[in-house]
């Protein structure tokens, strides 16, 4: 008889989980699923190996930003002295042929 029972008790557990009934006699409690501490350690392993690699290539990229950006300034003084550089150039020769002109005028 127990057997009988027994096998009446699945099968009607069979049938209510294939219907998606749940029976009132099958209270389980609920498991909860934590994160284990494993887990969280090897987590906070590769964010710190994470940022150890990252921080020095985002302060490298900075600084060479920053440099580049003085550099771009000191070229663009560098260009305006160079055509100062050839006006002024320009104004001497025109200077010195006016001199020679007027020393050879005053000599005759």
């Amino acid at each position: 008889m127990k057997d009988k029972n027994e096998l009446n008790i699945y099968k009607d557990i069979d049938i209510s989980v294939q219907s998606g009934i749940q029976m009132h006699n099958d209270k389980k409690p609920r498991q909860e699923k934590n994160i284990s501490l494993k887990f969280l350690i090897w987590t906070y392993v590769v964010m710190i190996i994470g940022f150890v690699l990252l921080l020095p290539m985002i302060y490298i990229k900075n600084q060479i930003y920053y440099h580049s950006r003085d550099i771009s300034a000191l070229w663009s003084e560098y260009s305006i002295l160079m055509e100062e550089n050839r006006d002024l150039r320009q104004k001497i020769e025109i200077i010195r042929f006016k001199q020679k002109v007027l020393d050879t005028l005053e000599i005759e």
